[in-house]
């Protein structure tokens, strides 16, 4: 167990180091701006320390109305805006899922720099972002994750192999505590809503074989999804003679210092044979389980 926890430590670390990010600026005039995408489609945002982050709203004119507060260089001020929701808001390989932000009329930036400018990342985004800006050596860049990644990652990897090790030993109770009490799961052998049903169903399926069900997981890559983490693996789970290989997602978010699982979702990983559950478990790698302890964590 501690070699494996080791290996899951160094891959992990590897993982999180595509978090620290640097990310060249452009500049619109001598403003500084960067690409963000924003569904998949690429925007110019103005990087203003002094603002909070906002659209453009000759980009983005659908929205709720509404009244916002606005801060910028001249202080903060209450104004009529439109309310957009956008569904994935990433900047390099952070991403923020279904981000609101106000809407307001900035094509006079864009007229005074000569390029398009479609929003304002801001003192509210760049901060959630861990992101500072660095002006030195004639180069602007934004420079994410850099200081923190380390620390995180520590307490990211303390409360995985706990989980781990309470799956592998079927702890019950500590496992449960691995779970959001409003967690979503899909699973090859139903959906499960809550954490009561999803310990029902991992304390039928794989608690009370004897001997207990091992499990490793093997992450594959995690995305910062503004408070929370998105996170891809692959697991291995033996049950007698049985192995199940499966590939999964997994969000988390925490809460009173402890990261849980708030949505699981596994399918079969590419190239595998697809066999109904219920075959011989002897002998079949069934196509799909919900099996996964919570700590694949933060930014």
């Amino acid at each position: 167990m501690g070699r494996s926890a080791f290996l899951l430590f160094a891959l992990f670390l590897s993982a999180l180091s595509a978090a620290s990010e640097e990310i060249p600026l452009e500049t619109c005039d001598r403003l500084p701006v960067v690409q963000v995408r924003i569904s998949g489609m690429k925007f110019l945002f103005l990087v203003d320390t002094a603002a909070t982050s906002m659209l453009n709203l000759k980009s983005f004119s659908h929205g709720d109305a509404r009244n916002v507060f606005v801060t910028s260089w001249s202080g903060t001020v209450e104004t009529g805006a439109q309310e957009v929701t956008l569904a994935d808001f990433a900047v390099g390989q952070h991403h923020f899922k279904n981000l609101k932000l106000p809407a307001v009329d900035l094509s006079a930036i864009g007229r005074a720099c000569g390029r398009v400018i479609s929003g304002i990342l801001g003192i509210d985004l760049l901060g959630r972002l861990n992101a500072k800006l660095d002006l030195k050596d004639h180069e602007a860049r934004l420079l994410m994750d850099s200081e923190n990644a380390q620390a995180r990652m520590a307490e990211v990897h303390a409360q995985f192999v706990a989980c781990e090790q309470a799956f592998n030993r079927a702890d019950e109770n500590a496992f449960a505590d691995c779970l959001d009490p409003q967690v979503v799961i899909f699973a090859a052998g139903g959906d499960y809503y809550g954490r009561e049903a999803a310990m029902q169903y991992y304390r039928k399926r794989y608690f009370q074989a004897h001997p207990p069900a091992q499990l490793s997981i093997m992450p594959r890559a995690h995305h910062a999804l503004g408070e929370g983490v998105w996170v891809e693996y692959d697991l291995r789970v033996v049950i007698g003679q049985q192995v199940i290989l499966n590939r999964g997602t997994a969000l988390c978010q925490r809460e009173n210092g402890k990261w849980r699982i708030v949505h699981m979702n596994h399918s079969q990983p590419p190239n595998e044979p697809s066999n109904p559950e219920g075959s011989d478990l002897r002998n079949t790698k069934p196509q799909a389980e919900s099996i996964s302890p919570c700590q694949f964590n933060q930014r």
